[in-house]
């Protein structure tokens, strides 16, 4: 009966792989192993041995020490690209497991697109998803306040449409920010410009505009020019919105929130 070549220990090792320092190349090491199939990096030099001490540049296998050492019995490593035919050489070169999961193709795509999901994620929380988020929760309260002012109801094309804002805070505390949101179809073929400037640039939903002043202290007022300038809006009424809130709060807009204008 033929026996099975090979002995049972050397046939239940586990795989071994090394990382090349030098160029970082995961691969499979064969007995006579010597440069790295990649590089080139000689992979047997004394330093990347698992026996040597880079602290003290001292080789810390008996064997080595008591056979080439000198009389106290210490093997000195001249320097660090040292390297000889040592029969005790044994590179430390095995990678963590993270490197070993990234050197595979198909790991480290779906690692990468983990990543790329994430940060989607995290941007649509904390930009997209505010932007678009219904407002309807917000309380309402009687003491902020906010006059909205337009002169007439009919524009033409291209002419600025100014609206008059004047928010009042009547509440004990400072409310921050203040932030007017103006929706309509109109406002998706308009520029807006603002008196005085927002404290941030204005910010675009298809059919919305976010503008954001500095906030109020307790009894205090804010009066803003809002210039909507319609340029690609058709001859015909629209329905403009405004919806104002401060802080925590969403202001009482009077006489209406919701203006008709006519574009001649």
């Amino acid at each position: 009966m033929q026996q099975p070549t090979g002995s049972p220990t050397a046939q239940q090792q586990p795989m071994v792989l090394w990382r090349c320092p030098q160029c970082g190349l995961i691969f499979t090491p064969q007995p006579t192993t010597i440069r790295c199939p990649r590089c080139g990096e000689n992979l047997r030099k004394c330093r990347y041995c698992k026996f040597a001490d880079t602290v003290t540049w001292e080789c810390i296998n008996n064997r080595i020490r008591f056979t080439f050492g000198d009389e106290t019995g210490r093997f000195h490593i001249p320097e660090p690209d040292h390297f000889w035919a040592c029969p005790e050489n044994l590179p430390n070169l095995h990678p963590p497991t993270w490197q070993v999961a990234l050197a595979n193709p198909i790991t480290r795509a779906l690692t990468w697109g983990a990543v790329v999901a994430i940060f989607l994620l995290v941007a649509f929380r904390l930009f997209v998803l505010p932007a678009v988020a219904p407002t309807s929760e917000v309380p309402e309260s009687a003491l902020v306040t906010a006059q909205a002012i337009l002169s007439r109801n009919q524009y033409t094309a291209g002419e600025p449409i100014p609206i008059l804002l004047v928010i009042t805070n009547a509440e004990r505390i400072p409310l921050d920010p203040c932030v007017v949101v103006l929706r309509g179809e109109i406002v998706e073929h308009s520029e807006v410009r603002t008196q005085p400037a927002t404290v941030y640039p204005p910010s675009r939903t298809p059919r919305s505009i976010r503008l954001t002043f500095p906030g109020l202290p307790p009894q205090q007022s804010l009066t803003a020019w809002i210039y909507l300038t319609p340029l690609g809006a058709q001859r015909r009424t629209y329905e403009l919105t405004i919806d104002v809130y401060c802080g925590s709060y969403r202001a009482t807009v009077s006489p209406q929130r919701t203006f008709r204008v006519t574009i001649r």
